[in-house]
């Protein structure tokens, strides 16, 4: 499609998309197994299956099938990551943490942080039964008799999507389907109706299967649905069954014409889809049925308005069973003879024969290889073919079994393609994908990017950084293109707490940058925000070709500089506005009179304040605030001391007398003060202004009301060297060196600017990057996912899970030596608020999972990871060994483990002196 194309009526757009399959734990190795023309099954020995527990006898039945499509180490988990507590990520299945991961994937992958989306995001997906808890009750009989409510909320399939929407904050449906094999697809087409019918603005929709034990094989039982060798041959005169296998998959799905208009990478588009169920059609339960699935099929074609000679791919449901294969035929023929006589001119597949069948996750994986193949514009084979199954009569319908890699022609017409999925029981579901529109984006004129990377662990920052790098190599960005990366990385990332920014001009400098990261570059986000001063200095000739480059590449800057010279040339009588969009600036800078005296100053007065006001934009507030000459009035202007008004007119006063106001020259910042602080007071605009007119003095934001008051005792120079200060010096810069003075930034011009807004983004300052582009039409990228620092969670003993935790979470040096003396002093007589505290800090450990000594008594309970569930728990412990605790409510109000031994002290306390009373 092109951009001339009219955008399809009713589309949904797939902005994101993550999967893990056999075989590939990306999607990127996802589409070099499908081109490879590879399989995901793993083969197992023996051995293998004998130490993951398969008996011997069942090894040595000839009926076993030593075959499965699974997951490497699907126990693996992100537990701090998302607020998970050791004892609840184990408690949790392992399909619905996968599906938790791919989710969040799915919206990195679409460039969309939740907490900044400005609409309500949905989510739908379900998951196959937990064999993860069935697997653990067969071990432990009395599983559920231990903690019931855990082990149900972390494993039932009903709070998978609920689960999801809470751990990132999504506040649209969250909708669990079940509906066997065809869940995702059915969730996704559920996803849709919701979409179009404004219920939600952005929605992930997918499935997840994950079986334990995870390496095992099947029995074979002649009939069923299951392969005898372990091979799934699709359409095939051998087809004989499927292999089970274990799959996730998420797609993040928004309407076609907001993806648009937002500028989001788009890897194809839904056009319609549609779901039913066969009733009692079929032969019986868990028979497929002909006719219902024509219907369904002929139902999404109707819906998206395509015809069927323009679809060129069909990804079938493909079970290589040998009643089921010829069935799934008849129906697709029978919905296409509906509009079309053409044959064998539709090719067809079936992912199955790569991953097995995924239960909850096939349909998901079906259709994300196709949005693949459509971006790809190639076609994958379908595998394991190699004679027609003879029940199929394919001469005489429109499709043909692809079995060769080859490019997909587009025929004059987008590429467009279906995909069915059946399930047990017969809900049927059917989807029509077209391929994206072609979309484009402003041109680039900044020369410098700033590339943002953050992340939670200093593992994980560095796998990041690694991950960026190998992209940018792979790619080689020009610089449209490192424009949009960049984009991406600042309004579709979320800001993690550590945090490392490069700025730079092309794609192989910020290899190098990325390669060798300098402290200077990196930042935590969760220490003290340092203060931030602005000082604003007048421009000078020397930097009048950057005040021009500004204005040139930064449209909201330039937005405000041409509201600003409106407002002075109303005020001046002065012509302005024509200065600042011709390179004339410069050679007005060079030109004494005093017509450019006075034209110069309203206009170092109108950068200043541009800056300041594009800075506020952006959300950045200063705690302080000053400046000189012009740059002093503009410091006043966003302190709220004066109007823009009153500042123009003071600085014309100014430049007509011809006045200076500090010792100020090229380069250099002094702060050579009076004794006094001399105030001027002029008539401007029928009121007084009082300006404070010393260079010394930065004014102090107040808090609440945004009222401000001069501090007098930070002057200039302070700031300039003080620790723990962000200075942002706009303007000429100060003749400062930065090896003395590491947190000053001299703004004035894109390579300075660019390395301000990093540098405050590396402090840990919350910037609106949206808003720094609301005046352009960007587009995102798709770029690498966050690198999750997984470990190991299953059910496992107190002490296996110590060894394997002894990482997680560490705590400062100085609270553990705390914590160990608390259980030293608890071996001591006589130290009752030690054993309270040892007591209590177990308490903990045994509720979250979390070792005893990585449990602070002085850290609040959610930074823990403690939720309302399990502190209800450690209070029922503690109730139980304190039974005269009568006052609950003051337990749950407590913060800390210091605060509850408090309140248990307390409480022992006034139950003696009662006690003493009543003797």
């Amino acid at each position: 499609m092109t951009n001339n194309d009219i955008l399809p009526e009713h589309g949904v757009a797939i902005i994101g998309m993550s999967g893990r399959f056999p075989g590939a734990s990306d999607l990127e190795s996802y589409w070099s197994l499908l081109c490879e023309g590879k399989h995901g099954i793993r083969f197992f020995t023996d051995e293998e299956l004998s130490k993951n527990g398969i008996a011997e006898e069942r090894l040595k039945d000839p009926l076993y099938v030593k075959a499965k499509g699974m997951l490497d180490d699907p126990e693996m988990f992100d537990a701090s990551f998302f607020g998970m507590t050791p004892r609840e990520a184990e408690w949790t299945d392992p399909q619905q943490r996968l599906f938790l991961e791919c989710s969040y994937e799915a919206l990195e992958s679409a460039g969309w942080v939740p907490d900044l989306f400005k609409g309500r995001i949905g989510v739908f997906g379900g998951c196959s039964i937990s064999t993860y808890l069935l697997n653990r009750i067969a071990h432990q009989p009395n599983a559920l008799t231990l903690d019931a409510e855990s082990l149900i909320l972390g494993c039932d399939k009903d709070f998978i999507t609920s689960r999801t929407a809470y751990k990132l904050n999504l506040k649209g449906p969250a909708v669990t389907v079940q509906t066997a094999c065809s869940t995702s697809l059915v969730a996704i087409h559920l996803a849709c109706q919701s979409l179009l019918s404004g219920e939600c603005d952005m929605a992930l929709a997918g499935g997840s299967t994950v079986s334990f034990p995870n390496v095992t094989g099947y029995r074979y039982q002649e009939g069923m649905i299951l392969s005898p060798d372990g091979f799934c041959r699709a359409f095939d005169s051998e087809a004989r069954g499927t292999v089970p296998g274990n799959g996730v998959g998420v797609v993040a799905l928004k309407r076609l014409e907001q993806a648009t208009a937002d500028g989001d990478h788009i890897f194809a588009v839904i056009r319609g889809s549609a779901a039913n169920n066969d009733g009692r059609l079929k032969a019986g339960f868990t028979a497929p049925s002909p006719e219902g699935q024509a219907e369904v099929i002929a139902d999404a074609l109707a819906l998206s308005g395509v015809h069927p000679d323009t679809i060129s791919y069909v990804e079938a449901h493909g079970t290589a069973t040998p009643i089921g294969d010829p069935i799934e035929i008849t129906g697709l023929t029978r919905a296409y003879r509906q509009w079309t006589e053409r044959s064998g001119y539709c090719a067809i597949g079936s992912v199955k024969s790569n991953l097995g069948h995924l239960d909850c996750a096939a349909g998901v994986a079906g259709l994300i290889k196709t949005v693949l193949a459509l971006y790809y514009k190639q076609l994958p084979p379908s595998l394991n073919h190699l004679k027609p199954n003879p029940q199929i009569s394919f001469a005489n319908s429109p499709f043909y079994v692809h079995t060769q890699l080859t490019d997909w022609p587009d025929n004059g017409h987008p590429r467009r393609a279906g995909v069915s999925s059946f399930g047990i029981g017969a809900t049927n579901a059917h989807v029509i994908l077209e391929e994206a529109p072609s979309l484009s984006s402003d041109p680039s004129v900044r020369p410098w990017h700033v590339l943002l990377v953050s992340a939670v662990t200093e593992n994980s920052l560095r796998a990041a950084s690694e991950r960026l790098t190998e992209h940018l190599i792979l790619r080689l960005p020009g610089p449209g293109d490192l424009e949009e990366i960049a984009y991406t990385l600042q309004v579709g990332r979320k800001g993690y707490p550590l945090r490392y920014a490069i700025v730079c001009r092309n794609g192989a400098e910020a290899v190098r940058l990325l390669s060798q990261p300098t402290v200077e570059d990196q930042g935590n986000a969760s220490r003290e925000l340092r203060t931030t001063a602005w000082i604003f200095l007048p421009w000078r000739e020397l930097h009048a070709e950057g005040l021009y480059e500004l204005y040139r590449t930064e449209p909201v800057y330039r937005q405000h500089m041409n509201a600003t010279l409106t407002i002075a040339e109303r005020v001046s009588g002065l012509e302005l506005k024509e200065i600042l969009s011709t390179p004339a600036l410069v050679k007005l800078s060079g030109r004494p009179s005093a017509y450019t005296s006075r034209t110069w100053a309203i206009v170092s007065l109108a950068a200043s304040y541009s800056l300041g006001m594009t800075l506020q934009q952006m959300g950045v507030q200063p705690d302080l605030i000053g400046g000189e000459e012009e740059g002093e009035y503009a410091a006043a202007c966003l302190a709220e001391l004066c109007s823009l008004e009153e500042a123009i007119c003071l600085v014309l006063q100014q430049a007509e007398r011809g006045e200076t106001k500090s010792s100020y020259s090229h380069g250099t910042l002094t702060s050579n003060m009076p004794g006094e602080e001399p105030h001027l007071s002029l008539e401007v605009t029928g009121r007084t202004s009082q300006l404070a007119q010393s260079q010394s003095l930065l004014y102090a934001r107040m808090s609440a009301n945004n009222s401000v008051s001069r501090m007098s005792s930070i002057k200039v120079n302070e700031a300039l060297h003080h620790p723990t200060f962000r200075v942002i010096g706009f303007g000429s810069p100060a003749s400062v060196d930065r090896t003395e003075s590491p947190g000053v930034i001299s703004c004035y011009d894109c390579h300075t600017w660019t390395t301000a807004l990093a540098a405050l983004w590396t402090d840990g300052a919350d910037l609106d990057w949206q808003a720094r582009y609301q005046l352009e039409k960007r587009q995102r990228m798709l770029l690498p996912t966050y690198p999750f620092e997984r470990q190991y969670f299953n059910f496992l003993s107190q002490a296996q899970r110590k060894d394997l935790l002894k990482d997680h979470a560490p705590l400062s040096q100085a609270q553990q030596q705390f914590t160990s003396q608390i259980f030293a002093d608890s071996e001591v007589e006589n130290n009752p608020r030690a054993d309270l505290l040892k007591m209590l800090i177990q308490f903990h450990s045994e509720v979250l999972g979390l070792p005893e000594e990585d449990i602070a008594i002085d850290v609040p309970f959610y930074e823990l990871g403690a939720d309302s569930l399990s502190m209800t728990r450690i209070i029922s412990r503690i109730q139980n060994t304190y039974p005269f605790l009568l006052n609950v409510r003051q337990l749950f109000e407590a913060q800390t483990i210091y605060e509850l031994a408090d309140f248990i002290e307390l409480s022992i306390l006034d139950l003696l002196e009662q006690e003493a009373e009543k003797e």
